[in-house]
């Protein structure tokens, strides 16, 4: 055969398949592959580390766990964390702003600023908007069909459909997890009601103390380790809850905790996730005395409060601990000060309410951690 030949032959032609519209090839990420807690981590930093100014790609990511800007899990994350609105820049080698969404998240000038902004991020994402509208508040169905209706109605790809599912509920959970929200009342599971607990008539003025359902209004926690009854529930709901509040925490007690499952589990689940903790050593609780072995081992920094200083234990009297005489004038506002006081004094340096061995092992540790992250 010619070399013409050859080059006039026909060629076979390939039949095209249709495009299927509900596949992801070819098209961009529309909603985060992160948590709205998760990317939060970000604006965060820059509000910490450089006082909310512009910083660094690079800076960011080693303030949020990774060795280089170019780690593709802190791409993902500075992704999310822009479709939230929280920040602004997704280049690695360029500054990172942070957003006024993402302002009022991690520096708010009140419980419910910070709230509404959280609302925002999450209907900043069209396609998390959308879903919530769709539902208008009603009770999402089980998985095999929330899916399907995410995929047909929403032409959410088939292989990103059970990201989306896993990142939408978990923002739902967070989002219902803060008071002052207008957050979307769609759940897969019942609420529980919370009893009022009384309190003894002739101690107090007021019949009942309120034990209000759980509501997260920050976003690290203090976990308040003191006896239950009496005068103590008083102290906690007037005095210690407010007081933690004020120094920019949300305050978690034992019994405040309604969950299935061990107690102690649950309260060493709290005591790990709590940034800070505060010790109410009066009358030398034994179980107040467990939980702060607990939190010892877990290398958490804890404040101390007492009514005498005999109550502590002589090895700890040298952290931070704060003595109230009940008998004084004006006694539960000096208290309610002094805690606020000493725990935003712990925030900034943890490692002086840790006991010196648990200190250094914690120490040892995180730097252990930060290095295995940026591998």
């Amino acid at each position: 055969m010619t070399t013409a030949a050859k080059k006039s032959k026909p060629r076979s032609k390939v039949a095209l398949k249709p495009t299927d519209p509900n596949t992801a090839k070819g098209k961009l990420w529309t909603f985060p592959k992160n948590t709205l807690e998760d990317a939060i981590a970000a604006a965060r930093a820059i509000e910490e580390k450089n006082a909310g100014n512009p910083m660094p790609a690079q800076d960011v990511a080693v303030a949020v766990g990774f060795r280089q800007a170019a780690d593709w899990r802190f791409l993902d994350l500075l992704r999310s964390a822009n479709q939230y609105g929280l920040i602004t820049g997704t280049s690695q080698t360029a500054p990172i702003h942070l957003a006024k969404i993402g302002q009022d998240v991690v520096a708010p000038s009140s419980p419910n600023q910070r709230s509404d902004a959280l609302l925002a991020a999450f209907r900043n994402v069209k396609d998390f908007a959308d879903v919530e509208a769709f539902y208008g508040g009603k009770r999402i169905p089980e998985d095999e069909f929330f899916l399907n209706t995410l995929t047909r109605e929403f032409s959410i790809p088939r292989e990103r459909v059970d990201i989306f599912a896993k990142v939408f509920l978990e923002n739902l959970r967070y989002l219902r997890a803060f008071s002052g929200s207008s957050a979307t009342t769609m759940t897969q599971t019942s609420a529980s009601e919370l009893e009022a607990v009384a309190t003894p008539a002739d101690r107090t003025p007021s019949p009942v103390v309120l034990k209000e359902p759980r509501a997260r209004e920050f976003l690290d926690t203090c976990f308040v380790m003191m006896p239950f009854g009496e005068w103590f529930d008083r102290y906690y709901q007037e005095i210690y809850a407010p007081a933690i509040k004020e120094a920019g925490f949300e305050p978690v007690r034992g019994d405040e905790l309604f969950h299935t499952g061990s107690v102690v589990e649950q309260i060493w689940e709290q005591i790990e996730k709590a940034k800070l903790l505060l010790a109410d050593l009066t009358g030398k609780n034994p179980n107040v005395f467990y939980e702060l072995g607990l939190a010892h081992a877990a290398k958490k920094p804890v404040i101390f409060t007492a009514s005498q200083l005999e109550d502590v234990p002589f090895d700890l009297r040298h952290l931070r601990v704060i003595i109230y005489d009940t008998r004084e004038p004006e006694w539960a506002a000096r208290l309610r000060k002094s805690i606020s006081d000493y725990l935003r004094n712990a925030a900034k340096e943890p490692g002086k309410s840790i006991p010196h061995p648990f200190r250094q092992a914690s120490e040892e540790q995180s730097a252990l951690g930060r290095s295995g992250r940026r591998a």
